[in-house]
């Protein structure tokens, strides 16, 4: 599994008393005082990973598959994968991500129903289940 490294992500821990609201002010007065205007993402890592636990304690046979199509966030991606979620992917790009980030390809699945045959072959060459 790989580890989080500050370099990677623009992570933010929020000291007693900050709210997430704090942090994002800071963050568009930042961006509001420089020539650098690109857009940023604001996410609860701590709200996805209660979310999947939640989810664990009410189907405990049930293993959850995040797809990837609704945001493949590298940082999101790589939270899921650390917590050992699946992943139904549905391009060859989603997979290479995936499998990027160590995700055996038991824990993916390919399941776009209008598969091309190059990302097919890729898939099953992969190991990737359909």
């Amino acid at each position: 599994m790989n580890s989080f490294s500050n370099e990677e992500f623009d992570c933010h821990f929020l000291d007693e008393g900050f709210t997430g609201k704090d942090i994002l002010d800071q963050k568009i007065n930042e961006v509001s005082s420089s020539d650098d205007k690109d857009a940023f993402y604001v996410a609860d890592l701590g709200d996805i990973l209660k979310k999947h636990l939640r989810w664990l304690k009410a189907l405990p046979r049930v293993t959850p598959f995040y797809a990837v199509k609704c945001n493949d966030s590298r940082t999101i991606v790589k939270t899921l994968a650390a917590i050992g979620t699946g992943f139904d992917c549905a391009s060859k790009t989603e997979i290479q991500l995936v499998q990027s980030l160590g995700v055996p390809p038991e824990r993916i699945i390919y399941a776009n129903p209008c598969k091309q045959v190059s990302q097919i072959k890729y898939a099953a060459n992969n190991g990737v289940q359909m």
